[in-house]
């Protein structure tokens, strides 16, 4: 199970044979702000049907209150 440490809503959670998927929108830790729009994809490894070892990490600014924000997920086991 994917885990949203910071920035980020966790939406989905797809498993498969070959590769995981989590998708997530971004949300502002300061002003609370999530993102509209599609979802974004992060792709994972898995080891048999865990995420084990996932790491995603970008940065955004916000559009409402101008921070700078980390997005944070892992994979978890």
């Amino acid at each position: 199970m994917a885990i949203a440490i910071e920035g980020a809503v966790i939406v989905k959670e797809y498993r498969g044979d070959y590769t995981n998927k989590v998708l997530y929108r971004r949300q502002c830790d300061v002003c609370g702000y999530v993102a509209r729009g599609a979802p974004i994809p992060a792709l994972c490894e898995p080891y048999g049907t865990r995420m084990h070892g996932c790491y995603h990490r970008e940065s955004f600014v916000c559009p409402v209150c101008g921070n700078r924000q980390t997005v944070n997920i892992q994979g978890g086991g």
